[in-house]
Parts: structure tokens; sequence; C-alpha cells
């Protein structure tokens, strides 16, 4: 995979904020921090991809790594749970935790050959709010095989912490909010019963590996 980082729009932004107003200068600092942690993801993705054998442990060790690493992990897992994460128990959330990590890192894996031939091009970054930074970005087959593809990372910048992505958008569907939607539709079948969304992420890890 190829990627070009672009730095002059974040010199800009570190430029900007060192003559705007307050409000705006921490927005933009927000947004230097995000676009930081997406160059830094790319990068490190890269210089994987380019040594890259094609060994399925060394894969899920690397994607581990990266959602360790970038990712606000508790924050997805409690949110992918909808409001049903209120009613399960300490144990319920810890092993629903362990099986959810599991099953995204494996359907990444499983997919990883696609990452094989795109070159990623950052966008325009803005706020969300006080907490969000969205990250916009495409990506393109340097082959011409596949169409480009629009990327929203959303990021969480909360104040004393170091960003982490919450969220995919991929053109603007919500990656995390649809797993939301299956796993609350999961648990609705089963009159409420949080132990049913864990036997389905338990049934999604046990199947063939060419399932998603």
């Amino acid at each position: 995979m190829m990627i070009r980082r672009h730095f002059f729009a974040i010199t800009l932004g570190c430029l900007a904020a060192a003559i705007l107003p307050a409000n705006i200068a921490n927005a933009g600092d927000r947004q230097a921090a995000a676009s930081g942690l997406i160059d830094k993801m790319i990068a490190d993705l890269q210089a994987f991809l380019a040594t890259d054998t094609g060994d399925v442990e060394a894969r899920s060790a690397e994607i581990d790594r990266v959602l360790t690493s970038y990712f606000d992990m508790d924050s997805i897992t409690r949110f992918s749970a909808g409001q049903y994460w209120r009613a399960a128990n300490a144990d319920q959330r810890a092993e629903y935790g362990t099986l959810f990590r599991e099953v995204l890192c494996g359907t990444i894996v499983r997919n990883f050959d696609q990452l094989n031939g795109l070159e990623y091009s950052p966008g325009a970054t803005s706020t969300k709010g006080d907490k969000f930074v969205i990250v916009g970005g495409t990506f393109t087959d340097i082959n011409g095989a596949r169409p480009p593809v629009a990327v929203n990372w959303r990021v969480l910048t909360r104040e004393g912490q170091p960003p982490r992505v919450f969220d995919i958008e991929i053109e603007n569907l919500s990656l995390l909010v649809t797993q939301k939607q299956e796993n609350v539709a999961v648990v609705r079948k089963n009159k409420g019963q949080f132990g049913a969304l864990i036997e389905a992420m338990q049934a999604r890890l046990d199947a063939p590996l060419h399932s998603n």
C-alpha cells in the first residue's frame, strides 16, 4: 500500500492556533492531534505491509497492536452493545468485550489482502462538539480496479487524554452504529437477554475462517 502524508495543512493549523482566540486555538490543537494520530496509524500500517508475508499470526498481532494503540476500545465496546450494556453484569461485560475484540480482529485479518494496492490521501478535518474531531480521507486503488472510497475517522479528543479513534465512516456509513444496530437486534430478538449477544459473538468466532 502506498500512502501519501501531507504535513502542510497540519503546519498551517498549528500556525493558526497560535494567533486565533483561545476557543479556536483549542479546536485547532484538537484537529492537529487527531490528524497526527491517523497519520501515525497509517504510517505504522504502511511499515507492516512493506514486510508482510501473509502470516496470519503476524497479521493478528499487528491488528491487535493497532487496536490497542489507536482505538478507544473500551468506549467502542460499550457503545456497540447499546442500551443493553447497562443491563449486563461485570462477567458478561468482560466476556463480551473479549469476544467483540476477537471477532473484530478476525474480520480485519480475513480481509487484510484488500489493503494491497491502496493509496491513502488525507482530506479535511473538522471538530464535532467538544469531544470529537472528524478526520477525512480517501482510499484509492492505484491499479484502478476499485473506485475511490471516502472515509471519515471519528476521533475522541478528551482533555488530558491522548486522542483515540472511536468510529470509522465509510462513504458516510458508520461502521460502529451499524454494528450496534445488529447487536441490539440480537438482544431484542431474545427478550432482552444480554447472554444471547455473547452467544452470537461466540458463534461468529467459531465460524469457518472464510466467513465474515
